[in-house]
């Protein structure tokens, strides 16, 4: 059995509040020194289904500094951008130096530290480089950044063997996350277009490649029919199986539930998701602070002259059970919805939702609409504000990030354009109250190489009073972008987080009590003993343990290696990496 150390943290920024008013926004993109802008070239056959819904990018701290970066996709008639974060407000553009200046139809981009040495790698979603291929589109471009850890990024999409997705030149939305347990980041990739190999799920093997596993881990799905945009691995019911879901278009969103054994069933028919005509952009939270996930899919609202329903909320009633309710929590209308996002704007307990649109194919209600921002009362239910919170963005907006980028502890939008510039917004909600307080986590593994990267598949419970938060973090795509991978929450009035709870999918918990409000901290797993995973006691770890664990399949103590309480394959899996340890 393992033991649970009290962890070791580190302190990042604490937080000053000034006095003032409400929640507001000020867009500060000029300020912050950022200048790019989303460029589609002029192609002769250029496809709409990637001229209008391309603009996308990722945020992620590239070079460990405490500070989040941006990465930018400059859509094909620019290079990328790699705006690194100067501490101080500002970014610099740094994609030349670190190798990331590419021209190329980039669409979408995720972050991951997929060969687990402690940075942050970069996937990107390309259709191919302009005036090559058939008038600019190729097939097999795909991007895989690793980061060297010097400054520098290497492609090695190629070579890793996920540079390929499908026959014709597509992609959007992509994720990483850890469905099978071995503490590496396997890849989804979301298709829209393409007529073959439309969706992709890649298992990560441990030595920079990975595998293409669509078929034989998601039996009986023909992911080919899925017009998939937002791929996302979350442990939906908490026993420390990521599911994997994909927001798609035209009524073929999935819900796949994990079923522990390297494979996924899916649930999408029966378990009350699957409803969006038009699904597209992605978020999942608790909004109701029952502690079970929910999950949002934005889609496209309009009462004329065809009725569509808009976005869709499905309310987790436990057991992979749901219930939609957008429209009765007054979370549905958002326009021709892209983006998505939860996290709590104003600090007060509850989770919010910031969320982007535009559809310039359209010459009636969608242009000119404003992103919106749904702000949460307290008991799940939403008020549309974008307005009261000075949050103007008419823009043709496609991906959306949430990240504190200035690390004041309050979180600010970034929004993704097509054909159009990146915005950055400032949430100036530390800045105008001083009654409202946060707690800003991130996770490492600390070269555990059965954890997860960055906490990615974690669950983080704070307990604050009588009030209970839940948050998980996931690597999902938002649409066409992720968001800061971190659990943050707002505590209201409450000048420390009474508990503070952190689980990994292997069933480890630490457990802090109260942790002080208005900072950022960082928690770093237990240590392994020398020893552990020793089930037999004979002082050594070797394939002797692994026929223990046989031998005492389902019981409940005897023969547990990773100290879940239960004696199955994942502690073989665990013995296997534990082999050899010194004893």
């Amino acid at each position: 059995m393992r033991y649970h150390p009290i962890a070791s943290i580190s302190i990042g920024l604490l937080c000053s509040a000034s006095p003032g008013g409400t929640l507001t926004f000020t867009e500060v993109t000029g300020a912050a020194g950022i200048t790019a802008a989303h460029t589609i070239p002029v192609v002769s056959d250029m496809k709409p289904a990637y001229a209008e819904m391309a603009g996308g990018g990722a945020v992620g701290d590239f070079n460990n500094d405490g500070w989040q970066d941006i990465f930018f996709l400059g859509g094909g008639g620019v290079s990328d951008q790699l705006l690194i974060n100067n501490g101080n407000g500002t970014f610099t553009n740094q994609a030349a130096a670190w190798g990331v200046d590419k021209v190329h139809l980039g669409c979408a981009a995720n972050v991951g530290d997929f060969n687990g040495d402690g940075m942050l790698d970069i996937y990107a979603v390309s259709w191919g480089i302009p005036a090559a291929g058939l008038g600019g589109f190729a097939p097999g471009l795909h991007i895989l950044y690793r980061n060297n850890g010097d400054g520098t990024f290497t492609d090695i999409a190629t070579s890793a063997g996920v540079n390929l997705t499908s026959n014709t030149p597509d992609g959007y939305g992509c994720a990483f996350g850890d469905y099978d347990n071995d503490g590496d980041l396997d890849l989804a990739v979301g298709g829209w277009f393409a007529s073959q190999d439309r969706n992709r799920l890649f298992r990560n093997n441990g030595d920079e490649t990975f595998t293409d596993v669509t078929t034989t881990a998601i039996p009986g799905v023909n992911m080919d029919t899925v017009h998939g945009f937002a791929p996302r691995f979350v442990d939906m019911d908490g026993d420390g199986w990521n599911e994997l879901l994909w927001a798609a278009d035209f009524v073929t969103s999935k819900y796949l539930k994990n079923n522990a054994d390297g494979t996924f069933t899916d649930l999408t028919p029966t378990n009350g998701t699957g409803l969006d005509e038009n699904g597209m952009g992605s978020t999942v939270a608790d909004f109701n602070n029952d502690g079970l996930l929910d999950w949002y899919v934005t889609n496209i609202f309009s009462n004329a002259p065809t009725e569509r329903f808009g976005n869709r909320l499905y309310m987790n009633n436990g057991a992979h059970s749901f219930t939609e309710s957008a429209a009765l929590n007054d979370a549905d209308n958002g326009g021709w919805g892209w983006g998505a996002c939860a996290c709590d704007l104003d600090l007060d307990g509850w989770l919010d939702i910031a969320e982007t649109n535009g559809w310039r194919m359209d010459t009636g209600e969608y242009l000119g609409e404003n992103s919106y921002i749904f702000i949460n009362d307290g008991t799940g239910y939403f008020t549309e504000s974008h307005a009261a919170c000075t949050f103007s963005n008419v823009t043709q907006g496609r991906g959306l990030s949430t990240l504190d980028y200035d690390n004041d502890g309050d979180r600010d939008i970034l929004i993704f354009e097509s054909q159009g510039p990146l915005r950055l917004y400032r949430n100036n909600y530390i800045e105008n109250n001083t009654d409202r307080h946060w707690l800003r986590v991130f996770i490492t593994n600390d070269a555990r190489p059965d954890l997860p990267p960055n906490g990615m598949g974690a669950r983080v419970k704070a307990t604050v009073g009588e009030q209970r938060y839940l948050r998980c973090i996931d690597g999902g795509s938002n649409y066409l972008t992720n968001s800061e991978l971190s659990a943050h929450f707002g505590i209201a009035s409450a000048t420390k987080v009474d508990v503070l709870t952190i689980t990994w999918p292997t069933g480890e918990s630490i457990v802090m009590n109260d942790v002080g409000a208005n900072q950022t901290i960082t928690i770093h797993p237990p240590t392994l003993p020398a020893c552990d995973g020793d089930v037999n006691n004979d002082n050594t770890v070797d394939v002797n343990d692994i026929s223990y664990v046989l031998f005492r399949l389902g019981g409940t103590t005897d023969g547990d290696a990773n100290g879940d309480n239960i004696v199955d394959v994942n502690d073989i899996s665990y013995v296997l990496f534990r082999l050899a340890s010194p004893c």
